[in-house]
């Protein structure tokens, strides 16, 4: 303790030991005799945390959060990566199937949906998961709740919304940019080689024909019919209903109510106590999986750990700014905010 009170002095009076202390620390970090964590560590098992504890609990719920685009693609921070949203969540579900305590999922949902294949693997996963343990899933929707989002929770079996939740916008869009205008003007020509007619359909380089455009449409309009059954499968709604329904319109709280989109109209934490009801519990503890404890954990909170990002790297991020500016070659069900 000496030893360290007089370094902390002579720092304090010459800036030039100071620096060399300095220099030395991070000598050693890069020469591996010190370590410092970039993040949390994604090959350490779950552990369950309580969120919320009541006394004399006959069983718990688990909460799982989905945020942000549906993908599963790895999350990436500085200088360290994490799981995808779909593996997050996959992984969540199949410790929760080994718990006989816990009786129902809180999925708590604020993303404007992503990739129709990774949406619809979601939902199969969460159908799966109700089939194999009988447990129940409440969703109670945020911010947004839309598309490829309102798609998975169509494997709920209740659907709450927050007074001023967005939902809907049931759909599919695909976006395909074309330069040739462009490559024209700046005096650029690509030439594209080929098997088969359609190979370079949708390709930037070349104008698109009426048989293209109709072509992809069949493409998409088959992906929104499978949307629009599974949401009549499951919401039961009246040919009006569904008319409005596919116009891919979004419905503000109440509205997704009348159009028979969600159940109720209420905040997270009357979520907690119906979906503690709707597991058929009479008190129950609120919990979530964690890769690390965190002891400021509220309903709130995310439940698994992102990797670090600096500030800069954050700010770096364009799905700040808006889905679309992130999207690769594809279809999705996405609402574009």
């Amino acid at each position: 303790m000496l030893v360290l009170v007089n370094l902390i002095a002579l720092c304090q009076e010459s800036p030039m030991i100071k620096k060399t202390l300095i220099a030395i620390s991070v000598a050693s970090v890069l020469s591996g005799c010190a370590t410092i964590k970039l993040g949390p560590s994604y090959d350490e098992p779950l552990t369950e945390q309580t969120l919320m504890e009541m006394p004399k609990a006959d069983g718990k719920v688990l909460l799982i959060p989905i945020e942000g685009t549906i993908s599963n693609e790895e999350e990436s921070g500085f200088l360290s990566k994490g799981p995808g949203l779909l593996d997050k969540v996959t992984m969540q579900l199949r410790k929760a199937e080994k718990d006989d305590d816990i009786k129902a999922v809180l999925l708590r949902i604020n993303s404007p949906g992503g990739g129709v294949t990774t949406s619809d693997i979601l939902y199969h996963e969460l159908l799966e998961f109700k089939q194999k343990t009988g447990k129940k899933i409440f969703v109670q929707m945020m911010d947004v709740g839309a598309s490829g989002a309102y798609y998975i929770s169509m494997a709920a079996d209740t659907i709450q919304v927050h007074p001023t939740t967005l939902t809907g916008s049931v759909g599919v869009i695909t976006i395909l940019p074309n330069v040739v205008g462009l490559s024209e003007k700046i005096g650029v020509e690509v030439k594209t080689y080929k098997t088969g007619a359609k190979k370079d359909t949708g390709s930037p380089f070349r104008r698109m024909t009426e048989a293209d455009d109709a072509y992809l449409q069949s493409i998409i309009d088959t992906m929104a019919s499978r949307f629009y059954n599974i949401v009549q499968t499951h919401r039961n709604l009246s040919d009006a209903q569904m008319t409005s329904v596919k116009t891919a319109r979004v419905y503000l709280g109440k509205e997704a109510v009348q159009a028979g989109l969600a159940d109720s109209v209420g905040y997270l934490s009357d979520a907690r106590l119906k979906a503690c009801q709707l597991g058929g519990l009479e008190r129950c503890d609120l919990v979530t999986y964690r890769f690390e404890p965190n002891v400021n954990a509220n309903i709130y909170s995310p439940s698994m750990e992102r990797p670090n990002a600096s500030p800069d790297m954050r700010l770096m991020k364009t799905e700040l700014l808006s889905p679309i500016m992130n999207l690769k070659p594809g279809s999705y069900y996405l609402y574009l905010e």
